[in-house]
Protein backbone atom coordinates (compact mmCIF):
# COMPACT_ATOMS: atom_id res chain seq x y z
CA UNK A 1 0.00 0.00 0.00
CA UNK A 2 2.69 2.41 1.14
CA UNK A 3 4.89 1.25 -2.35
CA UNK A 4 1.40 2.49 -4.49
CA UNK A 5 1.70 5.56 -3.04
CA UNK A 6 5.08 6.71 -3.53
CA UNK A 7 4.70 5.55 -6.86
CA UNK A 8 1.56 7.25 -7.70
CA UNK A 9 2.61 10.85 -6.41
CA UNK A 10 6.20 10.19 -8.46
CA UNK A 11 4.12 9.77 -11.08
CA UNK A 12 2.10 12.52 -10.20
CA UNK A 13 5.14 14.81 -9.39
CA UNK A 14 6.90 13.80 -12.63
CA UNK A 15 3.72 14.37 -15.26
CA UNK A 16 3.64 17.80 -13.62
CA UNK A 17 7.21 18.06 -14.90
CA UNK A 18 6.44 17.57 -18.08
CA UNK A 19 5.88 20.40 -20.97
CA UNK A 20 2.60 21.76 -21.40
CA UNK A 21 1.08 20.32 -24.80
CA UNK A 22 -0.89 23.60 -25.66
CA UNK A 23 -1.74 26.68 -24.10
CA UNK A 24 -4.88 26.86 -25.45
CA UNK A 25 -6.80 26.34 -28.48
CA UNK A 26 -7.55 28.02 -31.35
CA UNK A 27 -10.38 30.59 -31.07
CA UNK A 28 -10.20 30.35 -27.13
CA UNK A 29 -8.12 32.66 -25.18
CA UNK A 30 -4.45 32.20 -23.68
CA UNK A 31 -4.56 31.57 -19.87
CA UNK A 32 -3.68 34.93 -17.94
CA UNK A 33 -0.76 32.92 -16.41
CA UNK A 34 0.61 32.06 -19.69
CA UNK A 35 3.77 34.64 -19.05
CA UNK A 36 7.70 32.95 -18.94
CA UNK A 37 8.13 32.52 -14.97
CA UNK A 38 4.65 32.17 -13.82
CA UNK A 39 4.78 28.46 -14.65
CA UNK A 40 6.74 25.28 -13.73
CA UNK A 41 6.58 24.01 -17.56
CA UNK A 42 9.05 25.65 -20.48
CA UNK A 43 6.57 28.27 -21.59
CA UNK A 44 7.49 31.67 -23.62
CA UNK A 45 5.55 34.43 -24.46
CA UNK A 46 6.57 37.36 -25.94
CA UNK A 47 5.30 40.40 -27.62
CA UNK A 48 6.22 41.15 -31.63
CA UNK A 49 7.47 44.07 -32.16
CA UNK A 50 5.45 46.73 -33.91
CA UNK A 51 2.88 43.70 -34.35
CA UNK A 52 -0.98 43.26 -32.97
CA UNK A 53 -0.13 39.95 -31.51
CA UNK A 54 2.14 37.91 -29.01
CA UNK A 55 3.26 34.03 -29.43
CA UNK A 56 3.42 31.63 -26.78
CA UNK A 57 6.26 28.82 -27.03
CA UNK A 58 5.42 25.72 -25.53
CA UNK A 59 6.54 22.16 -26.32
CA UNK A 60 4.09 18.64 -25.51
CA UNK A 61 5.80 15.39 -23.70
CA UNK A 62 6.70 14.30 -27.76
CA UNK A 63 8.76 16.86 -28.45
CA UNK A 64 6.68 19.14 -30.64
CA UNK A 65 7.14 22.34 -30.73
CA UNK A 66 4.00 24.41 -30.52
CA UNK A 67 3.18 28.01 -31.25
CA UNK A 68 -0.09 29.72 -30.49
CA UNK A 69 -0.62 33.40 -31.75
CA UNK A 70 -2.63 35.31 -29.80
CA UNK A 71 -4.38 39.17 -31.06
CA UNK A 72 -4.49 42.22 -28.67
CA UNK A 73 -7.37 40.71 -26.83
CA UNK A 74 -5.90 37.39 -26.50
CA UNK A 75 -7.75 35.48 -28.55
CA UNK A 76 -5.41 32.42 -30.11
CA UNK A 77 -6.10 33.48 -34.11
CA UNK A 78 -3.51 31.10 -35.37
CA UNK A 79 -1.61 27.88 -34.14
CA UNK A 80 1.80 26.25 -35.60
CA UNK A 81 3.82 23.52 -35.20
CA UNK A 82 6.98 21.64 -35.67
CA UNK A 83 8.05 17.86 -34.88
CA UNK A 84 8.83 14.32 -35.37
CA UNK A 85 4.92 13.87 -36.06
CA UNK A 86 1.65 14.92 -35.78
CA UNK A 87 0.14 17.15 -32.55
CA UNK A 88 -2.42 16.38 -31.17
CA UNK A 89 -5.17 18.45 -33.70
CA UNK A 90 -7.99 17.80 -31.79
CA UNK A 91 -6.43 19.56 -28.45
CA UNK A 92 -4.98 22.53 -31.15
CA UNK A 93 -8.19 22.99 -32.81
CA UNK A 94 -10.43 22.67 -30.49
CA UNK A 95 -14.04 23.90 -32.19
CA UNK A 96 -12.17 24.55 -35.64
CA UNK A 97 -11.70 20.35 -35.39
CA UNK A 98 -14.02 19.18 -37.71
CA UNK A 99 -13.91 21.61 -40.10
CA UNK A 100 -10.26 20.62 -40.28
CA UNK A 101 -11.41 16.54 -40.81
CA UNK A 102 -13.45 18.31 -43.87
CA UNK A 103 -10.75 19.67 -45.48
CA UNK A 104 -8.24 17.03 -44.62
CA UNK A 105 -10.84 14.75 -46.84
CA UNK A 106 -11.73 17.07 -50.07
CA UNK A 107 -8.76 19.10 -49.89
CA UNK A 108 -5.41 16.87 -50.17
CA UNK A 109 -2.55 18.65 -51.73
CA UNK A 110 0.15 15.63 -52.35
CA UNK A 111 0.87 12.69 -50.18
CA UNK A 112 1.93 14.33 -47.09
CA UNK A 113 0.85 17.59 -47.85
CA UNK A 114 -2.60 19.35 -46.83
CA UNK A 115 -3.64 22.52 -47.91
CA UNK A 116 -7.33 22.64 -46.67
CA UNK A 117 -9.15 26.24 -47.31
CA UNK A 118 -12.72 25.91 -45.27
CA UNK A 119 -14.93 28.86 -44.36
CA UNK A 120 -13.49 29.83 -41.13
CA UNK A 121 -10.41 27.98 -40.84
CA UNK A 122 -7.05 27.64 -43.55
CA UNK A 123 -4.69 24.56 -42.74
CA UNK A 124 -1.26 24.45 -44.39
CA UNK A 125 0.78 21.24 -43.32
CA UNK A 126 3.67 18.96 -44.58
CA UNK A 127 5.87 16.33 -43.51
CA UNK A 128 7.07 13.41 -43.75
CA UNK A 129 8.71 10.91 -41.22
CA UNK A 130 9.85 12.38 -38.04
CA UNK A 131 9.73 16.52 -39.73
CA UNK A 132 6.18 17.49 -39.76
CA UNK A 133 5.48 21.18 -40.09
CA UNK A 134 2.02 23.21 -40.39
CA UNK A 135 -0.68 25.96 -39.72
CA UNK A 136 -3.72 26.62 -38.79
CA UNK A 137 -5.67 29.76 -38.27
CA UNK A 138 -8.77 31.51 -38.31
CA UNK A 139 -8.73 34.00 -40.98
CA UNK A 140 -11.86 36.25 -39.32
CA UNK A 141 -9.87 36.48 -36.08
CA UNK A 142 -6.46 37.82 -37.91
CA UNK A 143 -5.12 41.33 -36.50
CA UNK A 144 -6.08 44.02 -39.49
CA UNK A 145 -3.10 44.29 -41.81
CA UNK A 146 -1.51 41.31 -40.33
CA UNK A 147 0.38 39.23 -43.15
CA UNK A 148 -0.12 35.61 -42.83
CA UNK A 149 3.75 34.67 -43.86
CA UNK A 150 4.94 36.53 -41.36
CA UNK A 151 3.74 33.79 -38.65
CA UNK A 152 5.59 30.85 -40.93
Amino acid sequence: MEISRIVGGALLLGLGLLPAAALATLGQALPPGAVAGNSPQPLALRAVPQAAYSVAHSQDPAGRRIREFAGADGIVFAVAWQGASLPDMRQLLGDYFPAYVSSQQSNRAGLNRLDGHRPGLVVISAGRARAFHGLAYVPALLPAGLDIEQLK
